[in-house]
């Protein structure tokens, strides 16, 4: 029986930094929006489903979007747990739940196929895509033991000083059973400072469970970066116009 795959795309926030009128994810880079070099990416890897959590500018989002993508809208913006909560009932029938950030128009299929190939080979209940950074971004950190296996996942404002010095970085780019995900997803507690729900929390929980928790390491940690400034989107036209 075939593997029915689905992927929500979180993209409800306003993206202050951005400067911009247009919702984040419809901020051009390279002449088209950041959610289409997304989108155009996940279609090549043959992903059927596909989800896009809207909420700021949410007519915007759904008329640029078209009729073969769900958009739920995500009116308060309690954090990528929630957004994802929201999701559920449009991705229910899948038995894999990727969930990206929708500010990352460098993802390539090929890393796409490569986290869907090992996700699928080590038979993990989550996997994520993640790559040694050669700059700083505020990212969670990767938390391996002496053998390479995930141990934890840590939001860089919970980082003790030395593990802000890791440079592996898990950007939000999952691959889940759709199963497992379900089964965390309303454990996920509130964040006792943000008082936000974050998906990140869903990697402590199947560890605990004795779950297996893979990361994908990709060469290229471009691919990852979400764009959050007029500058990013500047630096990211330089990365393609290089490729």
């Amino acid at each position: 029986m075939e593997t029915k795959t689905a992927i929500i795309i979180l993209a409800a926030g306003q993206g202050k930094r951005m400067r911009s009128n247009l919702p984040k994810p419809l901020v051009p880079v390279a002449g088209r929006p950041i959610i289409d070099h997304l989108i155009d990416a996940v279609r090549a890897a043959k992903v059927s489903t596909i989800s896009v959590v809207v909420g700021h500018q949410a007519e915007r989002m759904r008329s640029h979007l078209d009729d073969t993508v769900h958009t739920p809208l995500q009116s308060v913006r309690n954090g990528t747990a929630h957004a994802v909560d929201v999701a559920r009932d449009t991705v229910s029938e899948a038995d894999e739940v990727f969930v990206f950030v929708g500010d990352s128009p460098l993802i390539s299929t090929a890393s796409i196929d490569k986290l869907q190939k090992a996700h699928r080979e080590t038979g993990a209940a989550c996997s994520f895509l993640t790559a040694d950074f050669a700059q700083h971004y505020p990212y969670a950190r990767v938390i391996r033991d002496p053998q390479g296996s995930v141990t934890a996942v840590i939001e860089e404002r919970d980082c003790t000083p030395e593990q802000t010095e890791i440079t592996e970085y898990l950007t939000s780019h999952f691959l889940f059973d759709a199963a497992a995900l379900w089964s965390v997803l309303d454990r996920i507690e509130t964040h006792p400072v943000t008082g936000e729900r974050y998906l990140t929390d869903a990697i402590g929980l199947l560890l605990k469970e004795g779950a297996r928790v893979e990361a994908v390491s990709i060469e290229d940690w471009r691919e990852l970066v979400g764009l959050n400034t007029p500058e990013d989107v500047a630096w990211a036209e330089t990365v393609i116009a290089s490729v």
